[in-house]
This record gives C-alpha cells, structure tokens and sequence, in this order.
C-alpha cells in the first residue's frame, strides 16, 4: 500500500481520487490555501504527489505553482490533474518537473493506471515507522475491549519512555475513560479534522493519557455522542499519521475489523491479535475473522489468537479453541471474569498488577512477542516487595 498526498481545495476532487485510488493507496489531501503543505508531508511521508493545476497559491502562474511544489519535493513523482485539453497546461506541467498528467475528468481505472507506474515500492523513508499492533473483535464482546485497555497499559507502562497510543474504535462508545479514570474529550473526529497540521506536541497535549501506565488514548466514540461517522479513508490517513508519531500505536479495531481497507494498512510483518474466550459464539466469530484476514493479508505475518479462559478445565480447552479457530500461535490467559470486569469497573486494568496471574501471563507474552523488555532476574526478585510496599503504603 503506497501513500500519495493529493495537493487540492477541491474536495469533489478529492472524493474522486481517494475512491479511485483506494484499492493501491492511501490518499491525504492539503490546501496549499489553508495548510503549510511541507508539514503535512513531514509527518504522512508521501511515496508521491499529486498536485491539482487549479491550486490557490496567491497571485502565482500555473508554472511558478506548479515549479515550486516540485522544488518541495525534488526526490518524489509529481502527476498534475488538470485540462486535457489544455495543451498549454500539459506543457507548462512538464517545464515544471511533473513526470505524467491526469485528465481531471479521467476515470477510476485511468487514474488508477497513471499512479501505479509511479508507485515505488519499498520507498526509503527518512523516519522508521513504529510498530503498530492491531486489535480485532470477532463478535462484539466486552473481553475484547477490555484486552486491548491491559494489552495498551502493559506495554506503556513497560516502556516509559516512549510513546504508546491506544486508538480505540469501539462502538457505541469506548470504555477506556471508565476502565483508566480519564475525562477524554479529543476524539478521532477532531483528529481528522485538524490532520493537516497534527504533529506530536499537539497530539500529546490534547490526549487523555494514564497517570499509572503513561498510554495515550485517541477514541472514536464516547458515552453521549450523537455523532461518530468518520470516512475509511481519512482513518487510514490518520492511522498512517500516528504511526510515524508515536513509537508504538495499538489498533482497537472493534467493528472496523472486517474493513478490509484498515487490514491492509500495517506493513507485512504487524502484528495482529485476536482475542476470544470459551464461547462458542466468541470461538466462531474469531475463526471467520481469521480465515478473513488470511484472505486479505496471504503475505503477512500468522494473527495470534488470544483466549480468555475464564473456567480452567471447562470444555472446549485452550488446545481445542486454537484447532477449532485454525491459529497457528495462541496466547492463553487464564482468568476469572469477575475479575477481569472488577479491575475496569474499579478504572484499575489488570494488567498494572503485577502480583496477578493475569499480568504476569500477559507480560510473559508480551515478552515472547518482542512488544516489551525482558527484565533482568534481580528485578524480578526485587518486584513482589515493592507490591507489599506499596499495599503497606510504604511506596507510592
């Protein structure tokens, strides 16, 4: 999947590009009139331009607007959308530095045609992307989302000093604020609608984040919204954004888990979990999502199947829900629901308790999954006294 930054004011435009080229890219626009256009490409990071003729640039020729997007970006193709019929226009984009031209009027299939003999694959980028760890939920259970709240404060908490976000999609609304104890009011609707300029002082400014883990929390809904709708592409786009941001960024996919243009957005070697628990509706929901993902991802890495086992010992066990689901790789963490349901409620996610069976399983993985440190032994020895500590009041 490429990314190309689409250079217009013309959102009917816009509209037309981003769906034509959905199946191959993904596409940002900037307002050249409105947006400081370099910004927006240092944090999305473009494998190409696209640059509409029409573009608002004060009092400037189509040449000198055209000229000085190319000195912006001397190493990338240029495609300039204009008049076809305009021989003039074709001429001057050439002098300019474009390397092809689009008729504003072509179709899906031809505009997808120009910008796939330009797409380079495997682009060098200046900025190594982070690491981005998706969540998907084969039925709308409750679990799912509590794993993707200990999946996001285990490892934040294991790796203070960098950048850890939890993007969570859930629908009707999240219920991270309950399950951390945050007032969340910047959600992925304001995102979007400030992604021309969003950069990581903004983002970490405006975020809730978890005074005891330090993860980041970017929702897409919250109790009370009337209004949730965000399009596909702008959430690829944003996604792609805060990927180049934040060292780590955890993808509650929710009901977005079947968007096939949303699976195809980390890179070959992501990591996908999938989490379900002892029922059969859960079982069979995560072994649909599996064989899905395997459809649209042949080339990347095996999903890991998550299993909740909140009755050790009842039918179906760990080894018949991995066979039953086709995983290849399967995490077990045992644990009471109660327990589990407990911890949110209390806004105390199980997983920052390092003396329950929960934590230590899940962190054990983490391990395994190369999502956070191995810690030395001395440090585990030293651990369960700083818990008493801590319960004694001795420790904050």
């Amino acid at each position: 999947m490429h990314r190309f930054l689409l250079i217009s004011g013309d959102k009917e435009l816009i509209a037309r590009v981003k769906l034509a080229l959905d199946p191959i890219s993904t596409v940002m626009s900037s307002d050249p009139s409105i947006d400081d256009v370099k910004d927006v490409a240092g944090q999305f990071r473009p494998d190409g331009i696209l640059v509409d003729s029409d573009i608002r640039m004060g009092a400037r020729t189509a040449f000198e607007r055209l000229a000085l997007v190319r000195s912006w970006f001397p190493g990338l193709p240029m495609i300039v959308i204009g008049n076809e019929s305009g021989a003039q226009l074709i001429l001057t984009a050439m002098r300019a530095g474009a390397q092809d031209f689009v008729d504003r009027d072509a179709t899906q299939e031809d505009i997808r045609n120009v910008v796939e003999r330009h797409s380079v694959a495997e682009r060098p980028r200046n900025i190594a992307p982070s690491r981005i760890v998706t969540v998907l939920s084969g039925t709308p259970c409750e679990e799912d989302g509590d794993f993707a709240v200990n999946l996001g404060s285990a490892i934040a908490a294991a790796r203070p000093q960098e950048g850890v976000l939890l993007v969570d999609l859930s629908l009707p609304a999240s219920n991270v604020p309950i399950a951390l104890g945050l007032d969340l009011s910047f959600r992925v609707r304001e995102a979007v609608r400030e992604m021309s300029r969003l950069d990581r002082a903004l983002l970490d400014s405006a975020l809730g984040r978890c005074s005891r883990s330090g993860v980041y929390v970017l929702p897409l809904a919250l109790h009370g919204d009337a209004e949730w709708a965000v399009d596909v592409h702008d959430l690829r786009a944003l996604l792609e954004i805060c990927q180049s941001l934040y060292d780590v960024v955890i993808v509650n996919s929710g009901p977005f888990s079947r968007q096939e243009e949303l699976l195809g957005l980390p890179d070959e070697g992501s990591l996908f979990l999938l989490p379900c628990n002892q029922r059969f509706t859960s079982i069979k929901g995560a072994s649909d999502l599996m064989h899905l993902l395997r459809q649209a991802r042949p080339q990347g890495e095996e999903p890991v199947l998550v299993v909740h086992e909140f009755a050790p010992g009842m039918a179906p066990d760990i080894s018949s829900i991995g066979n039953a689901v086709g995983a290849s790789r399967v995490v077990a963490l045992p644990v009471r629901w109660q327990q589990l349901a407990e911890s949110i409620n209390r806004g105390e996610p199980l997983s920052l308790d390092t003396s329950a069976a929960y934590a230590q399983n899940l962190l054990r993985h983490l391990q395994a999954l190369n999502l956070i440190p191995y810690r030395d032994a001395e440090e585990d020895r030293v651990q369960p006294l700083r818990n008493w500590a801590r319960k004694l009041g001795v420790l904050s």
